[in-house]
């Protein structure tokens, strides 16, 4: 006979084998109830998609979907939007379209209840893992999707349309490690994109008859690096390592042809930007820039504009004489932008702009014909002939070096270099004023030479006034410079000042120069001429030529005034060199007219001397 102690083990095993299959049938049914779920909400989510009005013109597939229940998640796997072979409805104003495909998109806090019986996709955040986009542009304004109407709520054939998104509120958005591939065929450009990411914020879509209305309260985008191509245009390549851009409050409004925005705040960063022109003959690059919107600043460091080909190869592209620029600058700043007129106004206005260590070249082929049909205009013509609203108040350069190099017609070269040099320009603007853009610059010829020069262009007229000095220094060191410009050489001298001003017309200048010296000593080297008819030239010179002024202690200096006929087919640097030039000749071979007024001034310095 068994005990009960016997009979107890066997009750209790009967227990655990009927927990072990009630579990398991609870097991195999919450899998089943959570397949049968996952795949209604599968469909829910195919059918809130297809209800909308982008469904007509776009095909949304998945292979899985998986949903949390308790934090309301649902993650989608190998995702693919993609255009349809052929519109379930014609929309002729849609005249581009976009492919999208992600490893994953994560919906959370999903209303799981909504999506299921109204098939309504209502949730707080998004988040696009991976994905790969390609935009097809083939429009002067890409179109891609169907805009709201008012017409009749059904198609041609009586079937009622779809809806358009009326109002939709999301309150963060994410793409995370996105890949663009763009193809602008209208502007025949193809970009690629890596690493692109974008954040938003309380997303809000409000869509009316022909106009969408989007705001968000910030947003949050960051590229990993750009490449493109193209084909139109004067930019041939552009590419970049890195940019990242934040605005704050942003309000959209777009229509078929137009769009309207406003923020509140916006700061953007580039790095490592490079850029070759169409003709594959100049490359731009820029280390970084900086720009902030509520700072009212943009920064540049590094910028770097060069040609790829020498100089000599340069001008052969060229008929007529032109004048090559090439340089950096170290870094370039801007204080006080007013935004706000640049983006409604269409308007630049700009308190400061500083420039500093910029290094310039600039090269010219004299031995090529001038364009006589190129009639150069001055800085205060140019400047109120740009069509855009301009005001600049202040521009500031430091640590300039200028390199000025010129093949000369016996295809011998002239090379003169400033150092050290820093320039300021004021009132820098085609609005009304009645006051002149100011220039002034100061820097070392060749290291050795300090001068100070300030110009005024006037906006009314073609003219402006100039004046200069020199510190005192060897003459013969201004050699780099004369002969650029003539034959003549200094083989020894002091100048002790030399002051000059004057004004430059349409056609001519005039003006007063001051230029003290002493010990000074001429020579000419004329071309194709015997050695020894530019030695008794160079004598004759020297005989003729003061060697000092003033001649003596008891004598006036020599005071001239000068005038040189401008070259109409070259600029205004070129006039201002040739009055310098005419007014130190008038110091040393005085004309009739100086000579006269100077024998009045020794008159009246006898007199004086008398008394």
């Amino acid at each position: 006979m068994k005990t009960d102690s016997e009979k107890t083990p066997r009750k209790r095993n009967v227990k655990k084998i009927i927990a072990f299959f009630f579990l398991a049938a609870i097991s195999i049914a919450s899998f089943f109830i959570y397949s049968n779920f996952n795949r209604l909400l599968s469909k829910a989510l195919l059918r809130s998609f297809n209800s909308n009005i982008t469904s007509d013109v776009y095909e949304l597939k998945f292979e899985n979907l998986t949903v949390n229940l308790f934090d309301r998640t649902i993650k989608v796997y190998n995702v693919t939007m993609l255009p349809r072979e052929k519109p379930l409805h014609p929309y002729p104003y849609i005249n581009s379209s976009f492919r999208l495909k992600a490893e994953k998109v994560t919906l959370k806090n999903v209303e799981l209840f909504t999506l299921l019986e109204l098939s309504q996709l209502k949730l707080e955040r998004i988040l696009i893992t991976k994905p790969d986009v390609e935009l097809l542009m083939t429009g002067k304004k890409s179109i891609f999707m169907p805009f709201k109407d008012s017409t009749a709520t059904a198609h041609s054939d009586g079937v009622p349309k779809k809806k358009f998104i009326d109002s939709f509120l999301l309150s963060e958005f994410q793409l995370v490690d996105a890949a663009f591939h763009v193809v602008n065929e209208n502007k025949q450009r193809e970009f690629q994109i890596r690493e692109f990411n974008i954040s938003l914020y309380n997303l809000f879509i409000n869509q009316k008859p022909g106009r969408d209305l989007v705001s968000l309260s910030k947003v949050s985008i960051a590229v990993g690096g750009f490449s493109g191509n193209l084909t139109k245009g004067p930019v041939k390549t552009v590419s970049f390592e890195s940019f990242n851009i934040g605005i704050g409050s942003l309000k959209l409004q777009m229509t078929r042809d137009t769009s309207i925005f406003h923020f509140d705040n916006l700061k953007t960063g580039l790095r490592a930007l490079d850029i070759q022109t169409a003709d594959s003959l100049f490359h731009l690059t820029l280390q970084s820039f900086e720009l902030s919107y509520k700072d009212k600043s943009i920064k540049l460091s590094e910028v770097s504009f060069k040609p790829n080909i020498s100089e000599a190869n340069m001008q052969k592209r060229f008929t007529y004489q032109h004048t090559q620029v090439s340089g950096t600058v170290g870094a370039i700043r801007l204080n006080d932008v007013n935004f706000d007129s640049l983006i409604y106004g269409q308007g630049l206005h700009i308190h400061e702009i500083i420039l500093d260590k910029p290094v310039i070249s600039i090269f010219k082929d004299n031995t090529k014909p001038i364009d006589r049909k190129h009639l150069p205009i001055y800085f205060g013509q140019q400047i109120t002939g740009i069509k855009m609203p301009l005001w600049i108040r202040r521009l500031n350069a430091t640590n300039v070096q200028l390199t000025n190099v010129e093949r000369k017609r016996d295809s011998s070269y002239a090379k003169v270099t400033l150092y050290r040099g820093s320039a300021q320009a004021s009132n820098i603007t085609n609005r009304p004023t009645k006051n002149p853009l100011t220039l002034s610059a100061n820097a070392f010829i060749e290291n050795k030479i300090h001068f100070n020069l300030t110009l005024g262009f006037s906006y009314s007229k073609p003219e402006f006034t100039f004046y200069g000095n020199l510190d005192k220094f060897n003459l013969p060191d201004l050699n780099p410079l004369i002969q650029a410009y003539s034959p003549a050489k200094i083989t020894a001298g002091i100048a002790d000042e030399i002051t000059f001003s004057g004004t430059v017309y349409r056609t001519y200048s005039n003006g007063t120069m001051k230029f003290l010296y002493h010990d000074l000593s001429v020579a000419l080297d004329l071309p194709k001429k015997a050695k020894w008819k530019s030695s008794v030239i160079a004598f004759a010179a020297n005989s003729v030529v003061n060697s000092s002024n003033p001649r003596t202690n008891n004598l006036p200096p020599r005071i001239v005034q000068f005038r040189a006929e401008r070259n109409m087919n070259k600029g205004f640097i070129n006039i201002i060199i040739k009055s310098v030039l005419s007014g130190l000749k008038e110091t040393m071979i005085m004309s009739r007219e100086n000579r006269k007024a100077y024998h009045e001034a020794k008159k009246k310095a006898k007199q004086q001397n008398k008394k």
